[in-house]
């Protein structure tokens, strides 16, 4: 339990309310302040890895219709993530914006660089670490324990509590092994099913 860590939902909103609003901005500070909210969104409400954020590609998106996929690259295997409408319609503003980025190895970033230094080139994970930590500490949530990996719980575990699948949270969070899935319907379920709250007293003295 010490090692499970998340957040709750008033304090994801205030993360997000921490990083500077992209329709306040023009040119390339409303391109860093998409890109930057979009990776924390990522982690967050999509379940991606620091290193799948990382390592993701403008060819593994994919639009059909009104719904936009990404292919995630993971540890262990691949899976296919949904980003949410909002999601998906500030990634789209977000590529259209950035302009033309060139090629790597690996393919074309979708998350970049800005600026004159390293613009265009692909962020590194200990970049996506010090701006994930940044929004963090603006927050006043930055903690022992509290990192890029902690959005993955929160969204394994809201997941979890709003859908009560465990089938489609494993399938959302790449799990080759449920028993790795079970840890957030654990956290879950043991909150629902706390026996403190049948206990039939009640507290004297004022609140």
């Amino acid at each position: 339990a010490e090692d499970f860590k998340y957040l709750c939902d008033d304090q994801l909103a205030q993360l997000l309310a921490a990083i500077p609003d992209p329709d306040q901005a023009i040119g390339a500070e409303k391109v860093k302040r998409l890109r930057n909210l979009l990776m924390v969104t990522m982690m967050a409400l999509q379940a991606l890895r620091t290193i799948e954020v990382h390592r993701a590609n403008v060819e593994d998106l994919t639009e059909r219709g009104e719904i936009l996929t990404l292919l995630v690259r993971g540890k262990t295997r691949d899976r296919i993530a949904y980003p949410r409408p909002d999601t998906a319609d500030r990634l789209k503003t977000y590529l259209a914006l950035r302009g033309k980025i060139e090629r790597d190895g690996a393919g074309t970033p979708l998350f970049a660089a800005v600026g004159n230094h390293r613009g265009g080139k692909r962020l590194s994970r200990h970049h996506i670490r010090v701006q994930t930590d940044k929004y963090l500490r603006l927050a006043g949530l930055k903690r022992p324990g509290i990192s890029n990996h902690v959005l993955r719980h929160y969204a394994g575990t809201l997941g979890y509590l709003h859908r009560g699948d465990l089938r489609a949270v494993q399938d959302f969070l790449g799990h080759a092994d449920p028993r790795m899935t079970a840890k957030y319907a654990h956290v879950v379920d043991m909150a629902k099913k706390n026996p403190a709250l049948f206990i039939p007293a009640k507290l004297g003295g004022a609140a």
